[in-house]
């Protein structure tokens, strides 16, 4: 059947408008709070083309669940929905893997309870094959007028935009989930657009509407960020009038400036491969960043040598030491990525190797349980804050000379406190607007100390340091 009939199929979509909400609706059974964030998680990719016979072929409850009691799991990620469009259970809102003939994803929260293993479900949002196929319409569109994302003739995913009816058919498959499945959480992952907004007919209208120029990057930033809040809200109200105590993570906004997103976290999640794109600089910068926001937070890792998908490699054992522990150290819990095969048999020698890993990390919990950082020195973000993306250079020189200098330190955005700290270091391109004059003034009124580089503290004109008051004067 096509999308518009899988809607039309689910009671609380059919003959809906765009952007409705669902109806209030009683608590399943057993809705229990899952509790703390736990230390040891295994994220459980599970991206298969419908290509592929077989699906689930040699899935074994219980050897499943004993590989995981084996290499100390106690949280895993399990799949509803992939990026290639297909769930993995009886769906009636969206295309089930033509090779799956069970419940896959029922049978693994059943296993895994029984043997007090965590199991928060991942739906992916903004990239769905199906969709995308299915759905010219509900396309991102870059300023040229392309689809975001690969081409016809090259492999990839192509983004799906959540500012058209598709937001409609997510939530419907979040609903399902959340009304019939006992999910301990929720992980929706891709949520962001690139950096120049999206160009859809859809966005293009809404933004006139608002009176924002799609001929300017900031506003199509601000809109933007205004298109996958209105997202999350969503979500998260859906899964969570079914799901009172579930967990809810959204990844793709784990970045400087997240705060507006916090509500709608349980938990911040870092996802950080060092073999891949990310380096060993992300999860340096960011866990110094997230671990004062409120909230718990993990690092993840994967057992991958480079980066997602890289099913040859298996990262070796003192890296995968190193990456988890420096995520104790860092104050914060720890997530291994890994991909299930296609006939769903967890592969054993990567979890003995999670497991020796995990087995360390379970040994210095007592240690780590309610840690908190101690901190003398900060310094203020040059990451710009309204777009997700790459690190920002001048923090990534700080921080690695801070941390050759064994120095413990934190990271800041614009609506941190300052006045905890010693020192506040602002790296190279921090201009002073009012409100950071004000910040910074009474900061050093109550003791504080600053170190500027390059062009911090000149005024947004660059003509005159904003602190001459302190005796600076800019030649």
């Amino acid at each position: 059947a096509g999308l518009g009939a899988a809607l039309a199929s689910v009671p609380s979509l059919a003959g809906a408008q765009h952007g409705s909400s669902p109806p209030d609706v009683p608590l399943p059974q057993n809705a229990a709070d899952p509790g703390e964030l736990r230390f040891r998680q295994v994220h459980l990719d599970f991206h298969t083309a419908p290509l592929i016979t077989d699906v689930g072929a040699d899935f074994d409850a219980t050897r499943f669940v004993q590989t995981l009691k084996d290499a100390h799991v106690n949280s895993i990620n399990i799949f509803a929905k992939c990026h290639h469009g297909m769930a993995y259970y009886p769906s009636k809102v969206g295309p089930v893997h033509p090779g799956l003939k069970f419940d896959l994803l029922g049978e693994m929260i059943a296993a895994c309870h029984k043997a007090d293993i965590l199991t928060p479900v991942y739906i992916t949002v903004m990239w769905d094959q199906y969709a995308a196929e299915q759905h010219a319409d509900w396309l991102a569109i870059d300023e040229h007028g392309a689809v975001d994302g690969a081409s016809p003739l090259q492999p990839g995913w192509k983004r799906l935009c959540p500012n058209t009816p598709y937001l409609d058919y997510v939530q419907a498959q979040a609903q399902e989930v959340a009304s019939n499945y006992a999910a301990d959480g929720f992980w929706f992952d891709i949520l962001h657009y690139s950096a120049y907004g999206c160009f859809c007919h859809y966005c293009m209208q809404e933004r006139e509407r608002l009176g924002l120029d799609s001929s300017k990057q900031e506003d199509r930033s601000k809109h933007a960020q205004t298109v996958i809040l209105r997202t999350v809200d969503r979500l998260y109200s859906t899964v969570r009038s079914y799901r009172p105590h579930a967990m809810t993570f959204f990844n793709g906004q784990t970045r400087i400036g997240m705060r507006p997103y916090l509500k709608y976290y349980t938990q911040i999640e870092i996802e950080s491969l060092p073999g891949g794109n990310w380096g060993y600089a992300h999860f340096a910068i960011m866990s110094r960043y997230v671990r004062n926001l409120g909230l718990d937070y993990l690092g993840m890792d994967a057992r991958f040598h480079r980066g997602w998908g890289d099913f040859g490699g298996l990262r070796n054992q003192a890296a995968l030491d190193y990456e988890c522990f420096r995520m104790l150290a860092q104050a914060g819990k720890c997530s291994m990525g890994d991909q299930l095969h296609p006939r769903a048999d967890l592969v054993k020698p990567v979890y003995e190797r999670i497991g020796r890993t995990f087995k360390s990390v379970a040994e210095k919990e007592p240690w780590c349980a309610g840690a908190k950082a101690v901190t003398e020195i900060a310094f203020l973000s040059t990451a710009p804050q309204l777009l997700p993306g790459a690190l920002a250079t001048s923090d990534v020189g700080v921080t690695n000379m801070l941390a050759e200098l064994h120095a413990q330190f934190d990271v800041l955005d614009h609506e941190s406190e300052f006045s905890r700290y010693k020192i506040i270091i602002l790296p190279d391109s921090h201009r002073f607007d009012d409100e950071l004059l004000r910040k910074v003034k009474s900061y050093l009124a109550g003791g504080g100390r600053l170190i500027l580089s390059h062009q911090s503290g000149l005024d947004a004109a660059g003509k005159r340091f904003g602190l001459e008051s302190f005796g600076l004067e800019y030649v």
